[in-house]
């Protein structure tokens, strides 16, 4: 194998698929410690809710939520995924504030 395809090979192991979408899902659970709750805020089913944040989670391979405990809490581990999160999705709406305004002109 090349030396190109193996770096490729490598970096394509590495390479992790999250969605913003996931990302904003993974933050209001985190703001009301539900699923429901958070399904409701993003106008989705909690069952999607629940599904995208497994895969998110299993993507990243780490818990974020202690699903075993009502309310549902951050992990450890979680609290700096969601601040990252937070700020991600902050950066995003900065980038698309200016178009979402031209389209209201």
């Amino acid at each position: 194998m090349s030396i190109t395809k193996t770096l490729c090979y490598t970096h394509c192991l590495i390479f992790v698929v999250i969605t913003l979408r996931q990302m904003q899902y993974v933050v209001s659970v985190a703001k009301h410690g539900s699923f429901s709750k958070a399904a409701d805020e993003c106008a989705a089913d909690q069952s999607t809710v629940s599904h995208q944040i497994k895969t998110f989670e299993d993507r990243l391979g780490v818990q974020v939520f202690d699903r075993s405990t009502l309310p549902i809490t951050v992990t450890e581990k979680g609290k700096g995924i969601i601040e990252q999160c937070e700020r991600v999705i902050a950066q995003v709406e900065e980038l698309v504030a200016p178009f979402k305004r031209s389209f209201k002109n």
